[in-house]
Parts: structure tokens; C-alpha cells; sequence
């Protein structure tokens, strides 16, 4: 070795002794064993967690016979839900919405008699034709609609307001000679 490697040697030792013997050092030596540390713990409590959750088996959830003789005078603390059931209606046949969409076109009060009562009378347009009905109101004492209000007839022959936000008079579709659908 030559003098100048030699002395660069000894010059360079100083300064290495005193890094690694700083204050600065050695905190950041710990800091970076603790989260390696970290890490480590982590990663075998999360591989713990996911082979107990593998080895759990379901449980099985017993069937309650619920009795069918309650007595309906006594309270209990069951619920009794008594809620109605509608069913959708399915045509038979094929009919597209605009068939089955019509607006009243006339209202004639009490235009109607039935079984020795007066209802109201409205006669109906069908949007995509000609067509003409005429029908008496169902709900008695609800609101008139106004004249060119659409409404849905549906398969039993009952004209349904399109906007159902308020009760507005549903009515019930008449055959030529007079008669409802269902009477």
C-alpha cells in the first residue's frame, strides 16, 4: 500500500467512528427494527385470523314450531301482521300501454242510475284512436276528474288514474246495452 492510500484510509476511519456512534444513528437502527418487528406481528395475527376463520363451521339454527291454536282475545307478544296480498293481473293476450291509456272527454253528474242509486257518469277517449266508453263512478263522493285527465283501463274494465297522489274517482266501464262488465 502506498503512503497516500494509507492516509486516506486513517482519514476516512475518524469519520465513519463517528457515525456510528452518533445519537442519530442509532435511533434510526431502532426505529427500523421496531417496524420491521411490526410488520412481523401484523402478518402472523393476520394469518391467525384467516386459519381460525377457515376451521369455524356453521351453525346450525333450530326451527321454531310456532303454535297454530293461539287464542285471538289474549295479547301476545307475537306480531300479527294482517297486510292485503295483491297479486299482478296477467293478460292473456298481447296489449301495448297506449291501448289501455284513455281520457275522460265528458262528466255528466249523476248521469247514472243503478239499482235505484245515481252515480256519476264519464265518458272516455282512448290517446291512440276513436275509441269512445262510457263508465259510472266506482268511489262515490271522491273528487271529479278534470276534463282530459288520462287514465289506465285495466283488464277487469276499471279506468284507474295515471297520477295516484290523491283519490281522484276511479270508474267502472258499462257495455253498450247498459250493463257493467261484471254484473
Amino acid at each position: 500500500m502506498s503512503e497516500l492510500e494509507a492516509a486516506m484510509i486513517t482519514e476516512n476511519e475518524p469519520e465513519r467512528d463517528e457515525i456510528e456512534n452518533s445519537p442519530a444513528f442509532t435511533l434510526a437502527v431502532i426505529f427500523i427494527v421496531l417496524f420491521l418487528l411490526t410488520i412481523c406481528t401484523l402478518g402472523v395475527k393476520l394469518l391467525s385470523l384467516l386459519m381460525v376463520s377457515r376451521q369455524t363451521t356453521t351453525q346450525v339454527v333450530p326451527l321454531v314450531d310456532i303454535p297454530t291454536d293461539i287464542p285471538t282475545d289474549v295479547p301476545t307478544a307475537m306480531p300479527v301482521n294482517n297486510f292485503p296480498i295483491y297479486f299482478p293481473v296477467i293478460l292473456v293476450e298481447s296489449v301495448s300501454v297506449s291501448e289501455q291509456i284513455w281520457k275522460v272527454t265528458n262528466i255528466n253528474n249523476l248521469g247514472y242510475e243503478l239499482d235505484g242509486q245515481r252515480y256519476d257518469l264519464a265518458t272516455f277517449q282512448r290517446i291512440d284512436s276513436q275509441d269512445t266508453a262510457e263508465a259510472y263512478c266506482i268511489n262515490r263522493g271522491w273528487d271529479t276528474p278534470a276534463i282530459g285527465a288520462e287514465y289506465w283501463l285495466n283488464v277487469e274494465g276499471i279506468f284507474t288514474p295515471l297520477d295516484n297522489s290523491h283519490p281522484i274517482q276511479r270508474f267502472l266501464r258499462i257495455q253498450n246495452n247498459g250493463t257493467s262488465l261484471y254484473e
